[in-house]
């Protein structure tokens, strides 16, 4: 069970890859139907060693040269018989998709070649080769064959692509966790820095009260109104710092999104988002809640495929252009659509709001005042 667990079939590194190309051995088989005659038995027997030296291919080890060169041989020898050049292309996609260095993948691929050549060269010397009769035939026949040539090098190129993507997923991740480890840091500094200090202020006054507590009863009094205003104080600072964190930032509010789009097949492209890195974060909360409010409206009734999202700087203003590529509306209503809520969060933030749509889709223009925001 283990071993299923790990590998099912074939190592789960692979993916899919290996179990499509599975498929392809339908074909020799129901060839060989009926199996009524101990070639075709034989044939059968053939069949499964190949498979058994496929499967064993894909794990390195000091056996490989043996498990791909068993393929290279026996390929050899179904074309021979007329059971088909395909067998070529199990071969092709392991040697392409192993983890191979350079010299040892330009290796395989050259005795691959000379495989493929000895089984070309054997088919028209040592029996009948005719060319299909048919002119699409042969062009089906001309394209297979450079199928079969360039699958190695198919094989390598997915392999890379899956290389490179992986990398970049691990990346991505390694700057996620750098990312909360410096948000945990800010926020210990912001803590420390403000409640620090106002906890051993507190800390202070009560050992003060405590000490002329029976000596200045009104004194104390006065020391026990103090500490319970700065302990409130403390309060709605705590209070404001948890409303904050929960708060999502505009590239975290942006990362959600693409997301939740993909999910419905939706694009979500932006341009100059590096600018809002800049602004301030009041700001930043804005445009996060009416592009979060923007884009739930485009997965209820905009049925978009695309959504573009452009961020400009002019004039001491933050200006956002949302455009998606839906159906858009017939009329837009103030209240309908979530419109009014986009609207009042910019009005609250002394910005601007338009909103226009047609049936090539909408298009919501809004900007937002960067120097009251930062003087404030």
């Amino acid at each position: 069970m283990d071993f299923l667990h790990k590998y099912c079939l074939f190592p789960r590194v692979f993916g899919f890859s290996p179990y499509f190309w599975l498929l392809w051995l339908l074909v020799p088989i129901c060839q060989l139907w009926p199996w009524n005659s101990s070639f075709k038995y034989s044939q059968l027997f053939l069949i499964i060693v190949f498979i058994w030296f496929y499967r064993s291919s894909y794990t390195l080890s000091r056996w490989s040269p043996l498990w791909i060169g068993g393929q290279y041989l026996l390929a050899i020898y179904f074309y021979l018989n007329n059971i088909g050049l395909y067998f070529f292309v199990f071969t092709a996609w392991v040697i392409g998709s192993l983890p191979f260095n350079k010299f040892h993948f330009h290796w395989y691929l050259m005795i691959y070649y000379i495989a493929l050549f000895i089984a070309l060269a054997g088919k028209v010397f040592l029996t009948q080769f005719h060319w299909p009769a048919s002119s699409s035939a042969r062009a089906f026949s001309v394209i297979f064959m450079f199928f079969i040539i360039l699958s190695p090098l198919g094989g390598r190129s997915v392999r890379n692509t899956y290389l490179r993507s992986g990398i970049l997923k691990q990346q991505k991740q390694r700057y996620e966790l750098l990312i909360r480890r410096q948000e945990r840091d800010r926020i210990a500094r912001d803590l420390h820095d403000s409640l620090g200090q106002a906890f051993t202020t507190i800390t202070i006054q009560a050992d003060l009260t405590q000490k002329i507590l029976t000596q200045n009863p009104t004194e104390a009094k006065k020391q026990l109104t103090d500490i319970k205003k700065s302990a409130q104080q403390n309060l709605n600072l705590v209070r404001q710092i948890v409303t904050n964190m929960r708060t999502l930032s505009l590239p975290e509010t942006l990362i959600k999104l693409t997301d939740k789009l993909q999910e419905f097949k939706v694009s979500l492209i932006t341009e100059n988002e590096n600018l809002s890195k800049t602004w301030p974060k009041k700001i930043q909360q804005t445009i996060a809640a009416v592009i979060q409010e923007a884009i739930t409206n485009t997965l209820q009734y905009g049925q978009a495929q695309e959504v573009r999202i452009s961020f400009f700087e002019e004039q001491a203003q933050a200006r956002i252009i949302i455009v998606d590529d839906g159906q858009g509306f017939e009329k837009i209503h103030p209240g309908a659509h979530g419109i009014q809520g986009m609207q009042e969060r910019v009005a609250k933030s002394s910005g601007t709001f338009q909103i226009y749509s047609s049936h090539h889709g909408t298009k919501i223009d809004f900007s937002l005042p960067l120097l009251e925001e930062s003087a404030s």
